[in-house]
């Protein structure tokens, strides 16, 4: 599965701006495929819990991986001086459309870190701990 679906599935997803909805279905489709392996018909319900443990998991890792490889991403954007920094840090001049702000691609970065721009940056720089952050991402650990 992990070769077959998962590598054309993950193409650039570290460029990916999620939002509650589009995690929701990436959880779904996951649970979709165990299902299909293990032969589980959605008549059965059997629960979630039921079916990753019978895959050998704890909890669904896709969302995980892209969450790492979007944080690796960032980190490696952050050391290195290339067009894609200049975009990321770039502004925009002008006025800014009607309604709520579109979710984007640094907030959801700084949402799954769980820390402030500033300190964000900070760490993205040093590269043994930006590692060590995205390292302990789906155990629960706080940052250091």
């Amino acid at each position: 599965m992990k070769c077959f679906v998962w590598s054309p599935f993950l193409y650039a997803s570290e460029t990916w701006t999620l939002n509650k909805n589009t995690e929701k279905r990436l959880e779904a489709m996951e649970m979709w495929i165990y299902r299909r392996m293990q032969r589980i018909s959605w008549k059965e319900k059997v629960t979630n819990k039921k079916v990753l443990q019978s895959v050998g998991l704890q909890r669904p890792e896709l969302l995980l991986t892209i969450q790492r490889r979007k944080m690796k991403y960032y980190g490696h954007l952050r050391r290195h001086n290339s067009i894609q920094k200049i975009i990321l840090e770039g502004k925009i001049d002008g006025r800014r459309g009607r309604g709520r702000r579109k979710q984007t691609w640094l907030s959801n970065i700084q949402e799954t870190s769980q820390m402030k721009m500033c300190e964000l940056c900070e760490t993205a720089l040093d590269k043994r701990r930006w590692r060590t952050v995205t390292a302990h991402l789906g155990d629960g650990m706080a940052p250091s």
